[in-house]
């Protein structure tokens, strides 16, 4: 026994149950850095609800003091798991937090003197760190001092968890057994082994429309409820019922008192004793909506046949092509693809298409391009493609669909535009060669002709001039042969901008004369980008070329070259503004249209296409601003490339 010497408030602990985990888990505890003190400190009192609450067959604790410092039995061990030995001598609250919000009031009940009696008192358990429902009977008794203050709780349970669930869990079966029977979604009915209905709740009354009374005849029959077509099914589901004791679940057709149909779901089992239930629910608006969108879909898959040419099916990441429809146009597939980049895409455009692809993906967007592909036939075709992302309901992409249109007729007809405009603009880069460089050569000629024809030259000078004639004249000839750059090549090579923006406007420089335009180059030092060097010398020319045009005598253009750094990179901003009349706001989104021209017979309509085409072509981007109204009239067009 716990016990002290007498006549004295404290005494040596004497421990008489040397098989409890818990006295020995007290001995070894070290009481001096707690608020009770070294146990040979302990009050008489104290000692002996140890001993009480040790020797209890139940789980029993003892709650000591103000804070509730927490002593227990063996028995209630298994009810506290992993916080076993941790919660001996803490504060009870702090040991099981989640008691917090419901003991306080009855631990101050019995601080007022009170005995308290709890029949299945539910308590929110963590055992073993899982969280758990569990009841108890429970017994909480005060424990007095000497002077008959109170000094502890003890506390006495039996668990009776088992119980309430069991209790529980018959009531809910009764109660959802009640709510099937009443629910207003599902019909029930009961009919024997001939088929004849003997009962039905009354939801299935209402849909079939018959009554109860109608019911207790045994006139009702499920052959009588069943439309002739749909007989051979009913009589399958009796012959799965007597090999299983279930039925379906199966959809068919049910015929209404009143002649009418309705779409139903059955299912039901053997309840034994001749009797059958069977549950039924009416899905008639559900196979009127399936309806609707089978016939919805084959509308769409129409529409998408009639105005595509591919059909595809992308996994969320692209990596896998799912399906593809090529019509002949595209090798089909029926099985997943994951070398279609490379089995459909051009090789020069698989690294373009790919990037686009990854941009669509990182911002979830529409995915559409113009890329050219490999046909069904082996040759090199062009095509649109366009794909949306297909989302489940918490928005994540679970697919791409996509539809792509042949576009390689229309593409080889502006290849042949964009070739002519060349040969075109190439036609008028040679006129303004000519006229600059055959005017001096022809005034040299005629002063060479005059001055081998001077009286009194000498044999030597006539020679010699002679020979200058001939020099000149295969001079005119290398100018009149010679164009370089448009046999330039066409692989993007390291190109100067500012260098091709001073030879084109060398070689405008006698219209430039003419017009007294005044030209304000503004760029610092030399910019270097990859592209082309011919085909942006065209964009350059056909640009400065139409600001020209719409300038008076007079005018002023203004050309800027400036590299800048974005998130996505450097790039370069080309400006040509000229203070010409400017472009009516009407026409200004017509102006990159094939054969649109504000010049009349003048123009052909294809520079400003081409141009826009080139810049396309380099992944560059082209925009046009434009003010008619005085004081301040001109145009402004910006081109960005990549650098």
């Amino acid at each position: 026994m716990l016990s002290q010497t007498e006549g004295s408030s404290k005494s040596e602990t004497q421990w008489p149950f040397d098989d409890s985990v818990v006295a020995e888990a007290i001995r070894a505890f070290d009481w001096s850095s707690t608020e009770l003190g070294p146990i040979d400190t302990w009050p008489a009192n104290l000692l002996f609800a140890i001993d009480l609450m040790l020797g209890c067959a139940f789980p029993a604790t003892l709650q000591w003091g103000r804070n509730l410092i927490l002593f227990y039995n063996d028995a209630y061990i298994p009810l506290i798991g992993t916080h076993h030995p941790h919660a001996l001598g803490q504060p009870l609250l702090s040991s099981f937090p989640e008691i917090a919000a419901i003991y306080p009031p009855f631990a101050q009940r019995v601080w007022n003197g009170e005995r308290i009696v709890l029949e299945d008192q539910l308590f929110h358990y963590t055992s073993n760190n899982v969280p758990e429902d569990r009841w108890f009977n429970l017994s909480y008794s005060p424990v007095h001092d000497r002077d008959g203050s109170i000094c502890g709780i003890l506390a006495i349970g039996l668990e009776t968890t088992r119980k309430v669930l069991a209790e529980l869990a018959r009531s809910t079966a009764d109660t959802r057994l009640k709510r099937v029977l009443e629910t207003d979604a599902v019909g029930v009915i009961f009919f024997d082994y001939t088929g004849t209905v003997v009962d039905a709740n009354d939801v299935f009354l209402r849909m079939v429309g018959y009554t109860r009374a109608e019911i207790e005849t045994r006139a009702v029959t499920w052959r009588t409820m069943t439309p002739p077509e749909w007989v051979k099914v009913s009589e399958e589901q009796m012959l799965k019922l007597e090999q299983t004791g279930r039925i379906g679940p199966y959809e068919k057709e049910y015929m209404l008192k009143d002649g009418s149909r309705r779409w139903m779901l059955f299912t039901g089992r053997d309840l034994g004793g001749d009797r059958i239930v069977e549950y039924a629910i009416d899905i008639t608006r559900r196979k009127q909506a399936e309806a609707t969108s089978q016939a919805m879909e084959e509308r769409f898959r129409a529409l998408v046949e009639a105005s595509s040419d591919v059909i595809y099916r992308m996994s969320p990441d692209w990596k896998e092509m799912r399906q593809l429809q090529g019509r002949d146009f595209l090798s089909e597939t029926a099985e997943p693809e994951r070398t279609w980049l490379e089995k459909y895409i051009h090789p020069e455009d698989q690294a373009f298409v790919w990037t686009s692809i990854q941009d669509a993906i990182t911002h979830q967007k529409i995915f559409q391009l113009e890329h050219r592909v490999l046909q069904a036939d082996g040759t090199i075709g062009w095509t649109f493609s366009r794909a949306v992302p297909l989302r489940n309901k918490d928005g994540e992409v679970i697919e791409w669909f996509g539809a792509a249109s042949d576009v390689t007729a229309r593409k080889r007809a502006e290849e042949a535009l964009l070739r002519s405009e060349k040969l075109a603009t190439l036609g008028r880069l040679v006129a303004s060669i000519a006229h600059e460089i055959n005017n001096p050569l022809e005034a040299m000629s005629n002063l060479i002709y005059l001055a081998h024809h001077s009286i009194g030259l000498p044999e030597e000078a006539q020679d010699l001039l002679q020979l200058a004639d001939a020099e000149l004249k295969r001079i005119a000839h290398i100018t009149r042969q010679s164009l370089g750059f448009y046999r330039e090549s066409n692989v993007p090579a390291d190109t100067s901008v500012t260098q091709l923006l001073e030879s084109s406007i060398d070689l405008l420089r006698g219209k430039i004369n003419t017009r007294h335009v005044k030209i304000h180059c503004q760029w610092q030092d030399d910019i270097t980008i990859k592209a082309v060097a011919g085909e942006l010398r065209q964009v350059f020319s056909n640009l400065l070329a139409n600001a020209l045009d719409a300038l008076e005598t007079g005018g002023q253009i203004t050309i800027r070259a400036k590299r800048h750094h974005g998130k996505d990179g450097a790039y370069v901003r080309i400006l040509f503004l000229d203070s010409g009349r400017g472009i009516p706001l009407e026409t200004q989104h017509k102006i990159f249209d094939p054969f649109f021209s504000t010049k009349g017979n003048l123009g052909t309509g294809l520079g400003l296409w081409v141009t826009k085409q080139i810049v396309d072509k380099h992944h560059g981007s082209i925009r046009v601003r434009s003010r008619i109204l005085p004081p301040t009239t001109g145009t402004a067009f910006q081109i960005t490339l990549p650098a």
